[in-house]
């Protein structure tokens, strides 16, 4: 649910490094409530962003602070 809601820029571009941050953007959102994903969502986002920081080639120093 949580990709369907992002941006999506990687659809255009085919970069991995899209497609984490557009879900990095969404699951934020979503754990501060500005967009409605439910708990479970948000920490199966979350898990996703911290396996998959060190296969991308930008964000690798990124804080998951939420």
């Amino acid at each position: 649910m949580a990709y369907e809601m992002s941006e999506q820029s990687d659809a255009e571009t085919h970069d991995f490094d899209d497609l984490w941050q557009s879900l990095y953007d969404i699951a934020q959102l979503g754990s501060y409530g500005i967009v409605d994903l439910e708990d479970d969502e948000v920490k199966e986002a979350v898990n996703w962003l911290k396996e998959a920081q060190q296969l991308k080639k930008k964000y690798k120093e990124t804080e998951i602070y939420f």
